[in-house]
């Protein structure tokens, strides 16, 4: 199966975003070249000159790329061409509407346009960020452990039936099934043709510290690590643990995420792998318990060590295959928490939990 390594050229989409930021640099910091496609000419601007700053040695090795709406047909087609390997991280932004197909629509054609456009190149790689969304509702999956081998069929389900009437989370992951299911059905009909194969990464709830350095406070953070930030450290957060949601979750650590994104190029046995990127099921009295073991924040609230560990029935994403294929060792709940708290702490976001 086609792999690719340095110095070989990697588009980068959703370049400034969570885990596509993360992937640009450590790319460059291996030797890539990297190009970078983002939504405006302004965020380009941006993001050259964040990397002229985190990687001045590389910045000569970095292009980037305006893509104004990932679902036009043939957006990509310029950034993609003479790259040879894709790292498909952006997401097409959905408003907060009743309407299934606002989430869904943008989802599937923001996917197979970029199997599109690398189908008339020599790209010889291709891996998507999907989700373990596209594999079971986290929140309402029956409790078990779930593997590549299943689908979200509940969310499609319930979508159909329910339509506008579905809950939001319930009509995004639909929108992400379905987005993976038409990139590999994409992949099949054009197999004949395509110089590429696929990776599709599916990762759990991501964590830990962010590359970009130009966030002004906790209010532009990203969905994920805000979540984190908000039930953790926010002075606003909730004050009984009962309260904070969901009560189990699995999650996996943003530079885990990257590591397994960058192997899935270089790997010949992740072509035509769907593979969940997730460390374990945690509840949020874990991440206490790191603080106080770690004792970085005395003033965040304290819990029983036996009773943080003990878990309810819950889902859990298998994590074997990740472990087999990359042979990676995942950061565990101590060394994020550390990290992300190093790094909200750096900004100045902890102060009140410092005095």
């Amino acid at each position: 199966m086609p792999t690719i390594s340095s110095p070989a050229t990697v588009l980068v989409t959703g370049a400034n975003g969570y885990i596509g930021l993360w992937a640009v640099l450590e790319l460059l910091a291996r030797g890539y070249t990297v190009r970078g496609a983002v939504r405006s000419a302004s965020k380009v601007d941006v993001l050259a000159a964040l990397v002229a700053r985190k990687q001045p040695d590389a910045i000569h090795r970095f292009t980037g790329y305006v893509v104004p709406d990932i679902t036009a047909p043939g957006a990509f087609d310029d950034a993609v061409k003479g790259a040879d390997g894709v790292v498909h991280t952006a997401s097409p932004v959905s408003p907060p509407v009743d309407d299934p197909e606002v989430y869904i629509r943008p989802a599937v054609e923001g996917t197979v346009g970029i199997l599109a456009s690398a189908l008339k190149t020599n790209v010889q790689r291709v891996v998507i960020v999907s989700s373990i969304a596209s594999i079971a509702s986290g929140t309402v999956a029956p409790p078990g452990v779930y593997t590549e081998e299943q689908w979200n069929e509940q969310a499609i389900k319930t979508v159909e039936e329910q339509g506008k009437a579905a809950p939001r989370i319930i009509k995004y992951n639909a929108s992400k099934t379905l987005a993976e299911r038409a990139a590999w059905a994409f992949l099949d009909k054009h197999k004949a043709e395509a110089k590429f194969d696929l990776c599709m990464i599916n990762p759990s709830w991501v964590f830990g510290p962010l590359a970009d350095d130009t966030l002004p406070s906790p209010s532009a953070l990203p969905a994920t690590p805000s979540h984190f930030y908000n039930m953790l450290f926010a002075a606003d957060r909730p004050v009984a643990l009962e309260d904070r949601e969901p009560q189990c979750l699995n999650y996996v650590d943003v530079r885990d995420v990257t590591e397994m994104l960058i192997r899935a190029l270089e790997v010949p046995e992740a072509g035509g792998e769907r593979i969940i990127a997730n460390t374990e099921a945690v509840k949020w009295e874990e991440w206490l318990l790191a603080n106080q073991e770690l004792k970085l924040l005395p003033s965040l609230e304290t819990v029983d060590p036996t009773a943080a560990k003990e878990h309810p029935p819950h889902v859990f994403f298998a994590n074997d295959k990740s472990k087999r294929i990359f042979g990676i060792k995942l950061r565990n709940v101590r060394d994020t928490f550390k990290d992300a708290v190093e790094d909200f702490r750096s900004r100045g976001w902890l102060k009140h939990l410092e005095a």
